[in-house]
């Protein structure tokens, strides 16, 4: 291990100490230094690092810029054949000096003191004048600060005023409850059925317009309040509506009564009042240790009485309503503005917020929730009710309806709502029953969309291979299932407005009933049955597959014909069947009780939720047999790595640009395209030749939402993304399916690329690498991946460019006084990208010097300037036409390299 030798040039003192990791440094790296040795009065550290025998000198710099000393110090422990390191303290952080940074830190002195010194004069003229304005700016100020904060409107609503004074009562009510929002602090450290929780404590669902007696939604809250009953003395679950399976299970429910004679908006209105009137004096007289409401449309009683009380508030939210009914009825809701409201003075008093995947968390933390408190906590599945059958019962439940054990049975279960996918099942069905003969279908449940499948079984006259029992009371439906040996989910996006949001509970049951599942691979319905068999992969090849811990088969959402080659194999290979349904079940033992459910949420509700905590989270330490699910979050063990997944997970590069379109649609994709190559850089679609490599493989590293990846694929490239940003991943895969691209999309760090030598074509990265601590790896990378005579197009951020030196360097550095706290680096991870959650990824600048020592490996190197819009035209040079001062001071560097042949 090499020994270095740490300079503080203002006490003039040095150490000693050892450390592997400088060896590997090549630009800018977080490093908290170790224990270094005893200190020691120094006048030439150079001739000490001799003596010592030390490898090299690390300088301590205390403010954002090296002064003259050090960097002629600097100059001289070069010429001695010194390694040379600049080290913040503040920031622990370490650059690695050569001689051409070297060169840069110079100019940046030069820069620095240019402005500093006439600035330093200006300053004085500046104080004079606080001092003479203070008598009259002061007692302004105080006048300010002390005028009193607006009265609340009246929260009591009177059911005979208009709708929109009770509107505008509402919206007054909630303004209040949001501003003053108190989240209680959860006390018992350990929650379980051994330990449960003393006292009370309240279930609450409101939404009275739905008494319904099955399906998910009605499963999920019976089972859930029966696992929160056996970890509290004592539960009441105060509904809108009887819910019969409540008693079954022993749980105290108090049935209240409705608001109104009907279900219109009118009356939803009121609902709050009418709930809050009635339950008031409930909770004053029960003093529950906790609330847990099921968030209902408009309803935010459960925040009220727990800001009333100071009672620790769990909210359920299962997905917005509001964008369910955009996506699957002709008009929007009348008061949409005002459900919304409704929401957000919930999540504002909620201790806790679990929600049922990703997709939820990541939409209301696009809405300003607090990220740390909201639990990612998928749906579940009772596994003694949901329980695979023997022979007996199963030839029992068979006979009941018609069937016998030469049977193949398909099952389908579901409201048949929009997104359901009934529209792939009508369309599947006489495909199926055509190519696989002892095929049958149970159909259980009823829905808007079930005339599409009965119009199929008449068209077709399947009536005898088809049986539908309708909707039936949840413990009906549950024992109808144990007919089934294979059941199905062809579940489509079809959301207009968002990425596909849900946790479907019969995925739960059905990997319970441990039958074999052909299911979409969409958003957490394939994360949940993943590993899995892929349907084209599988119905491709020759071979029988050898399952080991695969769940499912799993098929791309809306493909027909996917669907159906996979069901079919399920039905003529019933041993691949019985595997998947055995690995699906355990998974549910594992991890997807309702009682796993439940028990994750104490934990998060006395410690807070781990950022980006998702569903991979939940598996961590439960069941040895259940394979892992990809993680969100790719453990590298290096601080810049981490900031660059805190950064893009969460704001996707070129989406706070789109203003129009709605998220996770074809057309907000294309807005952000539009504005990309129209409005911020039109000089792409020519320069980076994304029409010119039909028949290439193309590598793209660091791929974004897919933006440019998918200009190569539609001009006939063979594409590949891998990127460090799984929530940029999720965003390029999504922008390919919805613009019907094919793509492959890796999860991995780009400084060791998991691909053979001479993979590639072409190496693709525009504004990335320069984001990395190991530029020089990724490089190498990429020489290596590239075949002889493959082409690398890479973009980074470029030093001398007019952004640089008067955006950061002069307006945040010297102008805000930044760097007299920060060095450039530091200020670049505050201020380049941007970040809504404190983000600070690591950003570097190059010159055509440095980048040509980066790539001087390869031949043909061709580097040009570009990236200026019109807002950054300096008066002074608006002689020059934008394109020539873009190709002089443009942000961006742009080189194209040829691995030699």
């Amino acid at each position: 291990m090499s020994t270095y030798l740490y300079f503080n040039p203002v006490a003039q003192t040095a150490a000693l100490f050892e450390d592997g990791r400088f060896e590997g440094f090549t630009e800018r790296h977080k490093a908290r230094l170790p224990s270094v040795g005893k200190s020691m009065t120094v006048e030439d550290p150079i001739s000490t690092a001799r003596q010592e025998h030390a490898v090299g000198l690390v300088i301590a710099v205390n403010q954002g810029w090296p002064g003259r000393s050090i960097l002629r110090l600097s100059r001289k422990a070069l010429r001695a054949g010194l390694t040379v390191f600049f080290y913040w303290p503040a920031e622990t952080a370490v650059e690695v000096v050569d001689v051409e940074r070297l060169e840069s830190f110079w100019r940046h002195w030069w820069f620095i003191n240019a402005y500093r010194i006439p600035r330093r004069i200006g300053q004085s003229g500046v104080a004079l004048a606080k001092r003479v304005l203070s008598p009259v700016i002061n007692p302004i100020r105080r006048r300010f600060k002390t005028m009193p904060a607006p009265v609340a409107a009246s929260s009591i609503t009177d059911t005979n005023s208009s709708p929109q004074i009770n509107h505008d009562r509402i919206m007054a009510d909630l303004d209040a409850l949001i501003r003053n929002a108190a989240p209680l602090p959860w006390g018992q450290e350990s929650v379980s059925s051994a330990n449960p929780i003393p006292g009370v404590g309240v279930y609450l669902r409101t939404d009275f317009w739905a008494p319904i007696t099955s399906g998910g939604s009605y499963g999920h809250t019976c089972y859930v309040a029966e696992s929160l009953a056996r970890v509290t003395d004592h539960l009441v679950a105060f509904m809108a509506n009887e819910f019969p399976l409540l008693n079954d299970l022993g749980v105290s429910q108090v049935v209240l009564d409705v608001p109104g004679d009907d279900c219109s908006e009118l009356t939803l209105l009121i609902g709050t009042d009418h709930y809050h009137q009635r339950l008031y004096y409930a909770i004053a007289a029960l003093k529950p240790a906790y609330i847990y409401e099921r968030l209902c449309l408009g309803n935010f009683v459960g925040a009220k009485l727990s800001q009333e009380f100071g009672i620790p508030y769990i909210v359920e939210y299962n997905g917005s309503e509001i964008s369910m009914k955009r996506s699957f009825d002709s008009s929007p809701y009348e008061y949409e503005a005002l459900y919304m409201k409704a929401e957000d003075a919930a999540f504002a008093q909620a201790s806790l917020i679990n929600v049922i995947s990703d997709a939820v968390r990541d939409d209301l933390v696009g809405r300003g929730v607090d990220q740390s408190k909201i639990l990612v906590n998928p749906n579940g599945a009772n596994p003694n009710v949901y329980s695979p059958p023997d022979d007996d019962d199963k030839a029992l439940v068979r006979k009941s309806l018609g069937l016998d054990k030469r049977d193949v049975v398909i099952g389908f279960t579901g409201t048949f709502g929009g997104w359901h996918g009934v529209d792939v099942l009508a369309e599947a069905l006489p495909k199926i029953f055509e190519r696989a003969p002892n095929a049958r279908m149970l159909l259980i449940g009823s829905g808007h969309f079930k005339y599409l499948v009965d119009d199929v079984v008449n068209l077709n006259a399947l009536g005898d291979r088809v049986i539908s029992v309708g909707r039936v009371p949840q413990s009906e439906g549950a024992r109808l299932l144990r007919a089934c040996d294979i059941f199905v989910s062809p579940h489509n996006a079809h959301m207009v407005d968002s990425r596909f949001f849900g946790s479907p509970t019969k995925i739960f049951e059905y990997m319970s009933m441990a039958g074999g599942i052909v299911a979409s691979d969409l958003e957490q319905i394939g994360e949940v049955l993943s590993p899995a068999l892929r349907a084209n992969d599988v119905c491709n090849s020759n071979g029988i597959p050898n399952v080991t811990n695969e769940r499912s088969m799993l098929c791309k959402p809306g493909d027909v014909d996917e669907f159906v080659d996979a069901v079919v194999f399920l039905c003529n290979h019933p041993e691949i069947s019985s595997q998947l349904g055995n690995n699906a079940r355990q998974a549910v033992l594992d991890f997807y009780s309702w009682d796993r459910h439940v028990e994750r949420l104490w934990p998060s509700l006395r410690s807070g939720v781990k950022t980006n905590a998702g569903l991979e989270d939940l598996t961590n330490g439960m069941g040895a047999n259940a394979a892992p699910i990809p993680p969100r979050h790719l453990d590298t063990g290096d601080d810049y790595k981490d900031e660059v997944q805190n950064q893009w997970n969460n704001d996707a590069c070129g989406s706070h640009y789109v203003k129009n379109a709605q998220l996770n649609t074809l057309a907000w994709y294309e807005e952000a395209e539009a504005y990309r190559y129209g409005t911020y850089a039109p000089w792409m679609l020519e320069v980076m030749e994304f029409d010119k490599h039909r028949g290439d493989r193309v590598l793209e590293i660091g791929g974004g939402m897919g933006t440019d990846l998918s200009q190569f694929a539609r001009n006939g490239a063979r594409v590949t993304d891998i990127d460090l940003s799984a929530g940029h991943l999720a965003h390029a895969q999504e922008n390919f399916r919805l613009r019907g691209l094919d793509g492959e999309f890796v999860y991995h760090d780009a400084e060791s690329l998991p691909f053979a030598d001479g993979t590639f074509d072409v190496v693709y990265s525009n504004g990335v690498i320069h984001h990395t601590p190991n530029t020089a790896s990724v490089v190498r990378e990429i020489h290596r991946v590239l075949k002889p005579g493959g082409k690398a197009i890479i973009m980074v951020y470029a030093e001398n460019s007019l952004h640089y030196w008067r955006n950061l360097v002069r307006d945040i550095g010297i102008y805000d006084e930044q760097l007299l706290h920060w060095s450039m680096g530091e200020i670049m991870s505050r201020s380049v990208e941007i970040s809504e959650n404190n983000a600070r990824p690591l950003v570097k600048v190059y010159t055509p010097k440095r980048l040509r020592g980066l790539f001087r490996e390869f031949r043909d190197i061709e580097i040009v300037q570009r990236q200026f819009v019109e807002a950054e035209h300096p008066i002074q040079l608006k002689w020059l036409s934008l394109r020539s001062v873009e190709k002089l001071m443009g942000w961006n560097l742009i080189i194209k390299a040829t691995k030699p042949k």
